[in-house]
């Protein structure tokens, strides 16, 4: 059986490929029957000879392999004998491709896998959109037996945009209201980026499109010891409760009730409202997907992170009207 997942959630991602592994049997015979190749590098041949080996002291085999398609420059005979590697893996193994960004859906493999339903399965793996991350972060919560209101879920993604990190926050306050709703006061007592944050200066200055004064008090904050990705972590945040608090302006709410909507204090929803009326809508997805390219640029080491914030900040500064 081939599997194909596709998308930028790696945290689902994660959790897919634990159940295909609890497939393969316990640790021990997940230590002789479980591997995984680099897909950048493997040759179709070397893929083949991968699938091809039989199970020990198991019924099944994993394979996996992360980044076929990153690879560059791929001539067309190598694609056609990776899918003559793909045709040839046996039913005793159960093949993962693994790639870390959604796949356009005219893409070759995936027309080639809809052609094969009986042994090929596609599954795609999307980021929640900012507007849709409360309603994850509730459905997360059932999950593990818990409840949050809509107030607390609002505060709790408004306060982390990394999944792994949000869904282990999920976990912490569920145990810890042992039944009842978490609520907005559980989410600022125990989750530590709910605590009040000295740094209005950089988002300020970001929502007024101060360039200089920006970049000024990025390298104040840097001098200062405070760590470039906590940095980026609070602009992030800080854009994404523009983008959902430009929606709820835009419904006819008041900044107060945007807020209260969102879990904010009435003093940090009035500043984000007032940062938030110098952009669009369409502007703020903008930044947000570039903060999210930008993430992964850090995370692989494309960029460095303190650059990586001189480049965003100057962009918000340049960009025109939507």
């Amino acid at each position: 059986m081939i599997f194909l997942f596709h998308g930028e959630n790696e945290l689902e991602i994660e959790e897919a490929l634990r159940e295909l592994r609890g497939e393969v049997g316990d640790a021990a015979a997940q230590s002789m029957n479980v591997i995984v190749l680099d897909g950048r590098r493997i040759s179709p041949a070397e893929l083949q000879a991968a699938c091809a080996a039989m199970p020990f002291l198991a019924s099944r085999r994993l394979v996996v392999v992360e980044g076929w398609f990153a690879r560059e420059r791929r001539r067309a005979q190598e694609d056609e004998a990776f899918r003559q590697a793909l045709a040839a893996v046996p039913p005793t193994t159960l093949l993962v491709l693994i790639e870390r960004k959604t796949l356009p859906e005219d893409h070759p493999l995936l027309r080639w896998m809809a052609a094969r339903l009986d042994q090929a399965e596609v599954r795609h793996f999307p980021l929640p959109p900012p507007r849709a991350l409360p309603e994850w972060v509730m459905e997360r919560a059932r999950r593990y037996g818990g409840t949050f209101t809509p107030q607390a879920a609002s505060a709790l993604a408004a306060l982390i945009t990394d999944l792994r990190l949000l869904d282990q926050e999920i976990r912490k306050l569920s145990a810890w209201a042992a039944g009842r709703p978490v609520t907005p006061q559980d989410v600022e007592r125990l989750v530590p980026y709910a605590a009040p944050i000295s740094l209005f200066e950089l988002t300020e200055a970001l929502g007024r499109r101060d360039v200089r004064r920006a970049l000024a008090a990025l390298h104040r904050l840097l001098e200062e010891g405070e760590h470039p990705l906590g940095l980026f972590g609070m602009i992030v945040r800080q854009f994404r409760l523009m983008l959902l608090m430009k929606e709820q302006l835009e419904r006819g709410l008041s900044p107060a009730e945007a807020g209260n909507l969102l879990g904010l204090h009435p003093y940090a929803a009035r500043k984000i409202a007032e940062s938030a009326v110098a952009f669009s809508i369409p502007q703020l997805e903008t930044f947000y997907r570039s903060l999210a390219e930008l993430d992964l640029a850090i995370k692989t080491g494309q960029v460095p992170d303190v650059v990586a914030l001189e480049t965003f900040i100057v962009s918000v500064g340049r960009r025109e009207a939507v």
